[in-house]
């Protein structure tokens, strides 16, 4: 008897288990942007994009503080913040209407964009809900995009894949009207260990 009564509640378990998995999988292919709310810096252009849909978005603000660039680039929309204030991103696809808060901050010590004397390095900075986000392109020689981490006793510290598709680790730091850029864990050929790059805002 109580073989019998373990054995069913095993059958049992094994069929929960087997309902649930494509509730699961729904669940995780299910429409969204990649940000549902954004804090970005008057002047900064940054993009968003739209997960788990091969339809064609139609992308539109709420506002003036905000406006469209580009949407050529299938599932993403770049906007750039005009005013400071606030503004809402609608993105129309599937069959719903997906939103996007965004909040404009005349300035903030990492958020914006960022680059080197020469304008070879680029690095770009938004917040994504409490998270931050950056995108990091080095001329001729790298891109890395959607870099994510958080601030803590003052430095922002970014993981992410290399352009070989390995994970690195990067921090930000502020110096006066500087920032310090440090290659903190890299197996990449191409960057060190240890190396910095001084940025300052565009």
């Amino acid at each position: 008897m109580k073989r019998m009564i373990a054995g069913m509640l095993c059958i049992c378990l094994l069929l929960c288990n087997l309902v649930m998995i494509p509730r699961m999988r729904v669940q995780a292919q299910s429409v969204q942007l990649t940000s549902k709310s954004i804090t970005m810096a008057k002047g900064q252009d940054i993009v968003v994009g739209v997960l788990n849909s091969k339809e064609n978005a139609t992308w539109s603000v709420s506002g003036e503080n905000i406006k469209i660039k580009d949407t050529s680039e299938s599932g993403y929309c770049y906007i750039k913040a005009k005013k400071t204030g606030t503004a809402t991103l609608k993105c129309t696809v599937d069959q719903k209407v997906l939103k996007c808060t965004v909040k404009i901050l005349p300035g903030a010590a990492f958020i914006g964009n960022f680059s080197d004397d020469q304008g070879e390095v680029n690095l770009n900075i938004y917040k994504s809900g409490k998270k931050y986000v950056a995108f990091y392109s080095q001329f001729r020689l790298a891109q890395m995009d959607w870099l994510t981490g958080t601030l803590k006793k003052g430095i922002l510290t970014l993981k992410g894949s290399d352009p070989a598709g390995k994970p690195i680790t990067v921090t930000v730091a502020k110096n006066g009207k500087k920032r310090i850029f440090t290659f903190q864990k890299t197996t990449w050929e191409y960057f060190h260990q240890g190396d910095t790059i001084e940025l300052k805002k565009r």
